[in-house]
């Protein structure tokens, strides 16, 4: 496949050029002066459009040579301006950045079809063929070479082989939702969203979860460090002593954190949403039980992600017992289907 911008490696990867005069004569030094008054005429000539490109690219217009005849493609803008990518070129991208290429290739095509869905709704949602992104991660890929773009293989694969299909529920693109590992099983977005807009994410048995490297992980915080961020992002007019002592934790029936609150005198004094708290002290997920010491609060965490959709790790099990793709994602979007961008 053409490197995406070819155009820009003119003259790249030529050696140095090396002039060595062993003497002179009157033809040698016409030659040189012809040579001399000719270069710049010849230099513009060969290799001009690499400086008009850069010129483009400082004025932040559009680099949009691989989109031309594309319907639907994404702007990423990058710090040089806007690389307008295919829409199927970008699912390769963001696939090769949320999944390992160590996973199974249905897998892969799951994840594949969920990153084209995510792009998909939001277009839908603006009724616009194009979509704007941040091109953060996007450079590597941007200068890449021969041998690093095979890196891309597996994922090219899955893309190519889910092209054009996306996920949806009653003809309308659902929320992609997806992350790493659960904690034994995903969330009911109704109970924790409190909405019957999202009636395909129900709770899923994720067993399979527990056997990652991952599941399991430890934080300590300081009690110093814990209350002084706390207080930054609560107002209750609470003592030290009173947030410390009045801790409690809500749960949703999959055992993820809904609600830490700092409760005094038996009465609420203020909250924090799980997410939020989990954010609040780096956490792998709000699927945590807390241990106070006199010095210090740990957080004992199983799970990474925010638990709502598809597992990765889980969706790679399932893929290793011989689930196709399709499979998969019906497993974790109940009653979805596959449809096709037109």
């Amino acid at each position: 496949m053409k490197h995406p911008h070819s155009i820009f490696y003119a003259g790249c990867f030529m050696k140095e050029n090396r002039i060595v005069i062993k003497g002179t004569n009157k033809r040698d030094a016409g030659g040189f002066l012809l040579f001399v008054f000719l270069l710049p005429y010849v230099c513009a000539c060969l290799w001009g459009h690499v400086g008009v490109e850069k010129e483009v690219l400082r004025q932040n217009q559009y680099h949009s040579k691989e989109a031309e005849g594309a319907e639907r493609y994404v702007q990423a803008q990058m710090s040089w301006g806007t690389w307008e990518i295919p829409l199927e070129e970008y699912v390769v991208y963001k696939l090769e950045s949320v999944m390992p290429d160590t996973y199974e290739t249905e897998a892969l095509k799951a994840q594949a079809v969920l990153v084209r869905t995510e792009l998909v709704e939001v277009m839908a949602k603006e009724e616009s063929g194009q979509l704007r992104v941040a091109g953060d991660g996007l450079d590597k890929w941007y200068e890449a070479d021969t041998e690093e773009t095979e890196r891309l293989i597996p994922y090219r694969q899955a893309a190519a082989e889910t092209e054009g299909l996306y996920l949806c529920y009653e003809g309308q693109p659902v929320q992609a939702s997806y992350f790493k590992i659960s904690n034994g099983q995903t969330r009911t977005a109704a109970q924790v969203w409190h909405t019957d807009k999202l009636p395909y994410l129900q709770s899923v048995l994720c067993g399979q979860d527990r056997a990652a490297p991952d599941f399991g992980s430890k934080t300590a915080v300081s009690r110093t460090g814990f209350l002084h961020e706390i207080q930054s992002h609560i107002d209750a007019g609470c003592s030290e002593e009173q947030l410390w002592e009045g801790l409690e934790l809500t749960y949703d029936d999959a055992g993820y954190v809904t609600e830490v609150s700092f409760v005094v005198d038996g009465e609420k004094a203020a909250g924090i949403d799980g997410e939020t708290f989990r954010y609040l002290f780096s956490l792998p997920s709000a699927s945590f039980e807390i241990e106070q010491t006199p010095t210090q609060i740990i957080f004992n965490v199983t799970g990474v992600g925010h638990g709502f959709g598809m597992s990765q790790y889980g969706a790679n099990c399932l893929a290793l017992n011989g689930e196709t793709y399709d499979q998969i994602l019906r497993k974790f979007f109940f009653g979805t289907k596959l449809a096709k961008i037109e």
